[in-house]
């Protein structure tokens, strides 16, 4: 039986979630698929009766078990959790590893000891720099606490892109300083302008263990490349959590910085993006046009 956790059926063109309450097809016609795009790639439409293209989210009970694991201060046990989200331990174990593609116990444990070498509580005790510059996407806020940049954001107006800080952040101090940043944001306009490399700068975000691992996973991979979910996932050795790398991905708060925007559907297009699809679409092209110039530039005559 295959871990992947969408089949389709080939008698019926029809895919479903694993665990369907639809009768059980025989196995020579049956194809596994890691994520509904590959699914509705090969042709395949969504079931009615488990509407695979509605899970999308994780079951909320998953992300609740994920926060009360994110800011617990010693280990949670799985009857606990369990307890508290309302599922027998069992099925919660099943749920939890399947959506987040590692146990409760190995994500606590991450959890806590990210906790330990990060502040938390929504900016308290921070002194945030930021400035913001002109772009060809738009206005770019890039802000920083002295370990490095804890948001890079973009936005139609400096009024729209200070509130937001200030939400993300509500217990921070703020000071705006361009001239404090300079070097980050000419960095960042000179590569939107392709006049300059992808700027790696040293970043200090506050996140899950399992965003970590995703937005790690997502500084590796180059520019001019792409991937999709599926593989991200099986690139952090988790291959059946890509619904939890595709929302990892949309709460990626570092633009650029943190390259989301390299993740593109198995489907095709570009996809969605946090800050718009058509900034998405122009940074790829962007991307794609450079790495070919640096091709040219190494072909012999």
């Amino acid at each position: 039986m295959s871990d992947a956790p969408f089949y389709g059926v080939t008698t019926t063109g029809v895919y479903c979630r694993k665990g369907c309450a639809s009768r059980a097809p025989l196995a020579k016609h049956v194809r596994f698929f890691q994520d509904t795009q590959s699914a509705r790639a090969a042709g395949f439409r969504a079931c009615k009766r488990c509407r695979p293209d509605e899970t999308a989210a994780i079951d909320e009970r998953i992300v609740q078990a994920c926060r009360l694991l994110d800011n617990a201060d010693e280990r949670l046990t799985l009857n606990e959790l369990a307890r508290r989200v309302a599922l027998s331990p069992g099925h919660l174990q099943r749920l939890f590893t399947r959506a987040i593609g590692m146990s409760p116990r190995a994500y606590g444990k991450l959890a806590r000891e990210e906790r330990l070498e990060r502040p938390r509580g929504g900016g308290k005790g921070k002194r945030i720099t930021y400035a913001i510059v002109a772009s060809t996407l738009g206005k770019v806020l890039v802000a920083a606490t002295p370990r490095g940049i804890c948001r890079v954001d973009i936005g139609g107006t400096d009024t729209a892109l200070e509130r937001r800080l200030r939400e993300v952040f509500p217990a921070a101090s703020f000071e705006r300083s361009d001239e404090r940043l300079e070097t980050a944001t000419s960095r960042i306009v000179a590569y939107l302008a392709n006049e300059g490399p992808w700027p790696l700068l040293p970043l200090d975000v506050r996140a899950s263990a399992f965003q970590l691992r995703v937005w790690e996973a997502l500084r590796a991979i180059g520019p001019g490349r792409t991937v999709h979910y599926g593989e991200l996932a099986r690139a952090i050795g988790s291959p059946s959590a890509a619904r939890a790398v595709a929302q990892a991905c949309a709460s990626n708060p570092i633009a650029l910085l943190i390259p989301c925007h390299r993740v593109v559907p198995a489907a095709g297009g570009a996809g969605g993006y946090r800050w718009g699809s058509r900034r998405k679409e122009v940074l790829l092209e962007l991307e794609s046009s450079n790495a070919l110039n640096r091709s040219l530039s190494r072909s012999p005559d």
